[in-house]
């Protein structure tokens, strides 16, 4: 288990990571389950606060902010709110 802080901006890019990880998973029908469980629960976390997540949950979700990072810098956009978002997934 492992508790995380997330801000507005943090939020708002893990969920993004996860939605597009999510209608990949859904279209492959593989796994989407887990993902969409964890939309949910981070979509009804109050923002400031600390929730607890498990190993598993954090695995998918530094992959998921991983690849959306990836895809980022080859398009030359701003990460610097997305590499904040990773760090605290570490």
């Amino acid at each position: 288990m492992r508790k995380i802080k997330l801000t507005r901006a943090n939020k708002i890019i893990l969920l993004k990571a996860l939605g597009d990880y999510y209608y990949r998973q859904r279209t492959m029908n593989t796994g989407w389950r887990e993902t969409g469980y964890l939309i949910l629960k981070v979509d009804s976390l109050p923002v400031g606060k600390k929730a607890v997540f498990t190993g598993e949950e954090v695995r998918l979700a530094r992959n998921d902010v991983n690849q959306l990072r990836n895809k980022k810098i080859k398009q030359g956009q701003y990460t610097d709110a997305t590499d904040d978002m990773l760090l605290k997934l570490f």
